[in-house]
């Protein structure tokens, strides 16, 4: 039984949202192999602001929406944690998908960014630093959103009148599902 929970302690738990099963995206290894990703964040987590209007509707594609997303990343136990900042950006219209709904834009970034979270945190060692993950996230998670809405970007926080919004911390302006 020490062993158990001796294993358990020092690995990764991502709290992108509210969890399925246990109360957040988490990952745990309980021995050797793939972690078990637990847990699913929101569309309504993507609060995204047009940022660029689509004036001209007979141009090919126009206009621009983005939200800056904070997730938390708690390692394991141990109480340590740090925020992994990201900007979701996707146009408003594309030549070949037409126009881009603020519906099928949510559905789209939330569900590859779930995506994206199963995927890095799976492969997830202890003692890797949190740094690495949230990079490792934002690499993964843009050509899976890319596969879904062409041209959509996932970089670093920068677009100015943009919302900023957290999953995983405790705050009043967090989506509730």
């Amino acid at each position: 039984m020490a062993d158990t929970i001796s294993a358990r302690r020092g690995h990764w738990h991502l709290l992108l949202c509210l969890m399925v099963a246990c109360g957040g995206l988490s990952c745990t290894r309980d021995g050797p192999g793939r972690n078990p990703v637990i847990g699913v964040i929101t569309p309504e987590h993507f609060r995204f602001r047009v940022v660029v209007s689509d004036d001209d509707p007979r141009a090919p594609s126009g206009g621009w929406r983005a939200v800056c997303i904070h997730a938390q990343i708690n390692h394991g136990d141990s109480g340590a944690k740090t925020v992994c900042k990201f900007e979701v950006g996707v146009p408003l219209r594309t030549q070949s998908a037409g126009e881009i709904s603020l519906e099928e834009a949510q559905f789209a970034a939330a569900s590859m960014a779930n995506r994206a979270a199963r995927t890095v945190l799976s492969e997830a060692h202890p003692g890797e630093m949190f740094a690495v993950l949230c990079k490792r996230f934002k690499d993964t998670y843009q050509p899976m959103l890319r596969t879904q809405i062409a041209g959509a970007l996932v970089s670093e926080c920068a677009t100015e009148g943009i919302e900023t919004v957290p999953f995983g911390i405790t705050v009043d302006s967090e989506p509730k599902p």
